[in-house]
């Protein structure tokens, strides 16, 4: 009988014996090995794999785009300077004026004016010798007729006469020399676009322009008619001086001033 009881009594819950007991602790399942997907600061998931949403391709290559125009602007702005300092550097300085430093005002330019022969003579020989080059020579033999300008009353206009107008000249180079007849008849027109008073030579200025040119000219070169016209100077812009009856006037770039007198009654 009392083998019975004692596997019975093993049977029996804890708390029939009177004994206390802790509940059963249930062992945690292990959770599955995953991890959170990632947010972005307004609480959007990104999933693994998509391209960030702040990189937008387009724009990049703009920003690209836009700085190699600004480096060549820049490239060509540096070599338009530099093609300009040299050719600044490269041409030559500007004559010194030989005007006379005091001069009456503009007022007194109206009336017609006779080129001197002397200054005429100057002019010519300069800029023919400047068409010859340096290894030759220029000489201006006899100058016939007359060269006059014209200044109407309200300075707007400038007529200069070529009347029965000749010269002859030679050229020399090495142990020959050659000749040359130019005969001119005709008037050319020009517009007087301002005239500028002033006390500094360097501040009274003259500008204007060749409106039409209604001169016959014929040039004999050796004795033989020349087919092509013969380009003589020609009234230019620059500074003026009317001083003691005489009008000087020295275009830009030219060494010397071309000199005019009142023309007396005929």
């Amino acid at each position: 009988m009392k083998r019975l009881l004692i596997p019975c009594l093993l049977a029996l819950p804890a708390h029939v014996h009177g004994q206390e007991t802790s509940p059963a602790q249930n062992t945690p399942v292990p959770a599955a090995q995953t991890q959170p997907l990632p947010r972005s600061k307004d609480g959007q998931e990104k999933g693994a794999g998509k391209k960030h949403l702040d990189f937008d391709p387009v724009d990049k290559i703009q920003q690209s785009l836009e700085a190699r125009r600004k480096r060549i602007a820049e490239a060509r702005k540096n070599a338009r300077d530099r093609a300009r300092a040299r050719r600044e550097a490269q041409q030559p300085e500007e004559p010194a004026l030989v005007l006379p430093a005091h001069s009456s005002g503009k007022k007194d330019l109206p009336g017609r004016w006779v080129f001197q022969s002397d200054s005429l003579k100057t002019a010519l020989v300069r800029q023919f010798q400047e068409t010859v080059g340096k290894d030759a020579t220029f000489k201006v033999g006899k100058i016939t007729g007359n060269y006059t300008i014209s200044i109407n009353s309200d300075l707007t206009r400038i007529a200069a006469e070529w009347k029965e107008w000749k010269m002859d000249s030679t050229t020399i180079r090495g142990e020959r020399s050659v000749s040359l007849s130019v005969s001119i008849d005709g008037i050319q027109e020009y517009e007087i676009i301002q005239i500028i008073d002033g006390k500094n030579p360097k501040m009274r200025k003259i500008e204007i322009k060749l409106l039409e040119d209604k001169t016959i000219s014929e040039s004999f070169f050796e004795g033989n008619k020349m087919r092509t016209k013969v380009e003589l100077p020609t009234l230019s812009s620059g500074n003026w001086s009317l001083h003691e009856g005489t009008f000087h006037l020295q275009g830009s770039g030219q060494e010397t001033a071309w000199k005019f007198t009142p023309h007396s009654a005929e």
